[in-house]
Formats: structure tokens, sequence, C-alpha cells
């Protein structure tokens, strides 16, 4: 079986290998979790990367160096990025984001579901002018510029028995990996992550834990606070202003164990911490195993153990 947006994944850990089996769909597996991020690093570096580069094309803000660290720790930590369709565990061959951006700050304003596809290696100035000229557009009121909501108003107008019925075959085509690669294009739900920055719209204590949807292949949902702001007395004898972010999370604990998932938030945190790695462009992991590498693979762990046997 293969897809047009991913690899499938044979080096799979014998225990996990059961759980598309016993745990079906997204929903019976989800993990929640909650992160509460030191960004005092974090918010110093922006102030200071404005205060140098005054004659850039945009600011610099918490929101881009966030996606930014989040997009290096799905290209660092690849295992991230997998999802599971059909009972088998595939690999994305992009990585890929997708956020909600309302026009104006009011209830009545439109909001427009934006995915961007982030190249694995790109390093923060580009990441911050791709996601700055993406908000911009879609708060100049470019309707026609947003392939999502496009796609959605041209389904709405028709009947709900053929919305229903587009709906259901446009399911069973993407769990068989048969969907046309310009409709996951448009889709949100089929990115590496979706990120809610509720933050932005005022929610300051705590962290919206999100559920993920059967729809689509994405595996892991966040949600962040805005800054929350403290002040600390220092080994050194000084008081220091610190922020931080609650950051909520949901995943499905079925593309990786916990103590990936734990070694992932370390990672995004240390970037947090140390954001100027994010100026460097990383040293890419290698690429999964294939069929035929997996089974060599295989064979010789098979090998090996017979010779140990016959040591022994």
């Amino acid at each position: 079986m293969k897809r047009n947006d991913a690899k499938q994944v044979f080096d799979i850990p014998l225990y996990n290998r059961i759980f598309p089996f016993m745990m079906k769909r997204r929903c019976d597996a989800l993990v929640f979790q909650t992160l509460n991020l030191d960004m005092t690093t974090a918010v110093e570096f922006v102030r200071k990367y404005n205060r140098d580069n005054p004659e850039s094309k945009f600011r610099m803000k918490i929101f881009y160096v966030f996606v930014a660290a989040l997009m290096r720790t799905f290209a660092m930590r690849p295992e991230l990025n997998r999802f599971i369709a059909n009972s088998r565990y595939w690999q994305r061959n992009e990585l890929s984001l997708n956020f909600v951006i309302k026009e104006t700050y009011s209830d009545e304003a439109p909001e427009h579901s934006t995915p961007l596809v982030i190249s694995p290696d790109a390093i923060l100035p580009e990441i911050a002018k791709i996601l700055d000229d993406t908000i911009e557009q879609a708060r100049g009121g470019d309707e026609t510029s947003d392939d999502t909501d496009n796609a959605i108003r041209f389904f709405t107008k028709f009947p709900p028995w053929v919305i229903r019925s587009v709906v259901n075959v446009a399911g069973w085509l993407d769990k068989n990996g048969k969907a046309p690669s310009m409709l996951r294009d448009a889709d949100g739900l089929h990115t590496s992550v979706f990120i809610s920055n509720l933050g932005s719209i005022g929610l300051a204590e705590g962290a919206t834990q999100h559920h993920l949807y059967e729809w689509g292949t994405t595996s892991v949902f966040l949600t962040m606070s805005s800054l929350n702001r403290t002040v600390t007395f220092e080994e050194n004898g000084e008081y220091r202003k610190r922020y931080g972010m609650v950051v909520g999370v949901t995943l499905d604990e079925r593309i990786a164990d916990g103590f990936y998932f734990v070694r992932s938030f370390m990672y995004l945190q240390n970037l947090l911490q140390n954001p100027e790695m994010l100026l460097e462009r990383p040293v890419l992991p290698p690429p999964i195993l294939t069929k035929k590498e997996y089974q060599a693979k295989q064979k010789a762990e098979r090998h090996l153990s017979r010779k140990k046997a016959e040591l022994k």
C-alpha cells in the first residue's frame, strides 16, 4: 500500500505494532500534557533581534520563535511527524503546520485556516517571514488566496446529503491513500501539527486541552496561552523578570512511546532557552528504512543472535 503524502514505517517496536488494532481511532489514543515553558531567554532574544535588525521587513515575535522551535523539534524528532492510517504507521513526506487567523479581534470577524509547509532545515528568519506574510495576507481579507476556505465554501453550497456523500468518499480515499494531493494541501487537518494561539485572544492562565480530529492525519494539537510574568531572586543576588507560557499538548500515543515524547518536550524547551540555535541550519536525522532495508536489518539481527547463541 502506498500514499502520496507519506511513506510506510516498517521499523516499529514490537509492542507498538498492536496499538492500531487495540486503539483503532485517534480518540481512543489521546494523551494530554500541560507544558510550563520558560520563555525568558526567548523574550530577551526577540527584543535584541528587533533592536539589531531595524530595517527588517517584519518584527520578530514570540509566536514566530515558538513555531520555529516547534518545527525544529519535529524535524529532529521525526517520530512526531507520523500518523496512523488503515492500521499502518506512516512518516510524512513534508513538515507542515496549521493555525487559525482571525481578521480582527471581534466575534463577527471571519477566521482563516492556514496550512503551511516548512522546510525541515529552515532557520528562524525564514519561518518568521513565512508566518508574517501569511498573517498579513489573511488579515488583509484576501479570500481568494485561502484554499481551505474556498474548498469549504464550494462544498457547503450543496444539499446536506451531497456533502455527507462527498465527505464519506473523501474519507475512504484518504484512509486508503488514494485521495488527491490537492485535497490534502487545502486541508489543515492533514498537517504535522495544529497550533492554536489562544494567548493572542486573551487566554492568560492555563491552557485548553483540545481534542484530535478523526478526519485527516494530524496527530498533535497544541494550544498556547499568553506570556505570564514573574519576578525571581537570582543566585547572583539580583532580581530578574521571568516569562513563562503554558502549552496544552494533545497527541496520539500510538505514534511514539512516552519516553520519546518527554525527550521531545525537553528538546523544545532547550531550543526556547537557546533560540540562537534556530539561526543555524540543523543536521537532519537519516530517513526511515525502506521495506527492503528493514528486512535486511532483521536478517542481520537474526544472524547476530545465532552467532551469539553458538558462542554460548
